[in-house]
């Protein structure tokens, strides 16, 4: 007699693996393009650069662009807040003789 089996729902499933298998594959094929990649960018100018890249360093310049312009105004911002606040002291020092 065997003993009763527990229900399922206390079995936890295992995950599933993901597990590629190229039908076809060209190593010759692959070294040539490898090597085309690589020699046809060194004589590229920026304009003509692979769609990819191109994307790439515009976005890089722009960041960087947008980051100094938020560099600056965060420090213009300071500089305001720092001469409202000196100017906030000397005329609470200033006329601090009057009121008291």
């Amino acid at each position: 007699m065997e003993a009763p089996k527990l229900p399922s729902f206390i079995r936890q499933n295992k995950h599933k693996t993901f597990e590629f298998k190229p039908r076809y594959y060209d190593e010759s094929k692959e070294r040539i393009d490898d090597l085309r990649k690589k020699y046809h960018k060194s004589g590229e100018s920026k304009k003509a650069m692979v769609g990819g890249e191109a994307m790439r360093a515009e976005m890089q310049q722009k960041w960087t662009g947008n980051r100094v312009a938020k560099v600056q105004s965060s420090n213009r911002r300071l500089l305001y807040i720092v001469i409202g606040l000196f100017a906030v002291a000397y005329y609470i020092l200033r006329f601090s003789d009057i009121l008291a």
